[in-house]
């Protein structure tokens, strides 16, 4: 967890409810607002209410489209998040927002007792990083990459590296993304057959949960921002002093 003292007691980690969705990483520190009309769902989210208002929301693996209304694979390790706001709307929908307080990882799936599905996980640390200098190349890189967007953009990422806490700073990177550059769809070769393949946001967004060390998520976004370096050059909208 990001802050110990928002650990969840066994009581939840033993029985999570879980939101599986096919195209959103719920990423620690960051807010997540979801419209909820399913009745598993809003089954799930009467049952959070009356208690301690955690969910977590994996990512559904490939595949999943063939069984979505059964319990189709997901990733092992997910975000866990806490409802911060619940509003009932008129025609039976939810809107919720999840505040995303860390990691976890699945142990094991619960039988089914309830119309939606829970899960015994495990919290996961979250250390700084240990290895400063490469942290700093990092948000260097950012720096770079910003001097090419427009005004509203570069003040999105100026707000992320602000950020004081590093391990936060590296998750809203991970978010942020798009507003870098970073192609969301086109990054998939989809087949027929294939409509939920991912994207490769996605996947890099999951690579930084799954990650074992904080330094080596911060390998996987300097991956991504040399890849949007990479798309800059070839764009012709890098600047030639950021060639030298």
């Amino acid at each position: 967890m990001l802050d110990d003292d928002c650990t969840p007691g066994p009581e939840v980690l033993d029985a999570l409810p879980v939101f599986p969705l096919p195209n959103v990483v719920l990423l620690p520190g960051m807010i997540l607002p979801l419209n909820v009309f399913e009745p598993r769902y809003l089954a799930l989210v009467d049952h959070v209410l009356g208690g301690g208002r955690h969910i977590g929301v994996p990512l559904l693996r490939p595949g999943f489209a063939s069984d979505y209304d059964g319990r189709p694979e997901v990733e092992s390790v997910f975000g866990i998040g806490r409802l911060v706001s619940h509003q009932a709307l008129p025609d039976g929908r939810r809107f919720i927002r999840l505040e995303g307080l860390g990691r976890v990882r699945c142990c094991e799936e619960l039988s089914a007792r309830n119309a939606f599905r829970e899960i015994r996980v495990e919290a996961l640390p979250e250390p700084p990083p240990d290895d400063a200098q490469q942290f700093e190349v990092l948000k260097a890189q950012l720096e770079r990459i910003c001097t090419t967007l427009r005004n509203d953009a570069r003040r999105v990422v100026g707000s992320v590296l602000q950020i004081r806490d590093s391990r936060t700073m590296l998750y809203a990177i991970a978010a942020i993304m798009p507003t870098l550059g970073y192609t969301t769809n086109a990054d998939v070769e989809r087949s027929p057959g294939q409509s939920d393949a991912r994207s490769g946001l996605l996947e890099l967004q999951q690579r930084c949960l799954d990650a074992d060390t904080t330094d080596a998520r911060v390998e996987q976004l300097l991956e991504g921002a040399a890849v949007i370096c990479d798309r800059l050059a070839d764009d012709g909208r890098w600047p030639n002093e950021h060639l030298n």
